[in-house]
């Protein structure tokens, strides 16, 4: 009876030890899905930083403490030189009929011609002229100008009764300033012609006067403005129209520049 118990207690250790049955392996380490135990796992491969795309390239910009300026308007009236560059400007109006050219020298000096007829007073002048940049000033661009002309009087009297024939010469510095704005060129002068009178007795005229113009391009190589101006004439000796009179000037101008 022993011997049986212990032959039926050892089959069943065998079958025991044997485990699962045939064909029910477990699965090998690699692909057992929790071989890792958690908090161990692999950290995951880095993506790769991406590449900056490519970019088109930026404008040169102007160098540290340059202003960019607008495109130049050739000027006559203004303070700023031609640069090289040539200009014609003709004006009509009260009371004078002209036309004046220049070209410049060096990037500073411009040298120019004009004839000027004042039909209300029936006087010619002829001459030359002579600008040069001084600086700024307020914010304004300075310069200087000089003019140089023979002066005739022609004696019209429908305006001036008192009027008399003369001729002479005429020197006619000035100070003008000017700036950009509001699309164009405004320009301000204070000018101070010295005429010389040579016929009868001879004589001298003093004509200071203020001026303010305002030029705008129309096309690429065209201006257009106008110039008021407002001055005293006086006189002595023989001088034509020299008791003292108001001048006032009001013109439309025309321009054409050659850059």
């Amino acid at each position: 009876m022993l011997a049986s118990l212990f032959a039926l207690h050892l089959v069943l250790a065998t079958a025991s030890a044997q485990g699962a049955p045939a064909g029910k392996q477990p699965p090998p380490a690699d692909d057992w899905p929790y071989e890792t135990p958690p908090g161990q796992e692999q950290p995951p491969p880095q993506a790769e930083p991406a590449r900056p795309s490519p970019t088109a390239p930026h404008a040169a910009s102007p160098a540290p403490g340059t202003a960019t300026r607008p495109p130049r308007t050739l000027s006559l009236l203004s303070a700023e030189p031609l640069g090289g560059g040539s200009a014609t400007l003709a004006w009509a109006g009260w009371s004078s009929l002209g036309i004046a050219w220049a070209q410049g020298l060096t990037p500073q000096d411009d040298l120019g011609a004009f004839a000027d007829l004042d039909w209300a007073k029936t006087e010619l002048r002829l001459g030359g002229f002579y600008r040069r940049p001084l600086g700024t000033a307020g914010g304004f661009d300075l310069a200087g100008r000089v003019g140089l002309a023979w002066y005739a009087n022609f004696g019209g009297e429908w305006i001036h009764d008192e009027n008399h024939k003369d001729r002479g010469v005429e020197l006619a510095p000035a100070l003008v300033l000017s700036k950009r704005a509001i699309g164009g060129v405004i320009s301000l002068s204070g000018e101070t012609p010295v005429t010389v009178t040579t016929r009868y007795d001879a004589g001298v005229l003093f004509t200071p006067r203020a001026a303010a113009s305002y030029e705008t391009p129309l096309y690429d190589e065209l201006t257009v403005g106008v110039r008021a101006a407002i001055g005293f004439r006086v006189g002595a000796g023989d001088a034509p129209l020299r008791d003292g009179m108001a001048d006032l000037q009001f013109l439309v101008l025309a321009g054409y520049q050659v850059l």
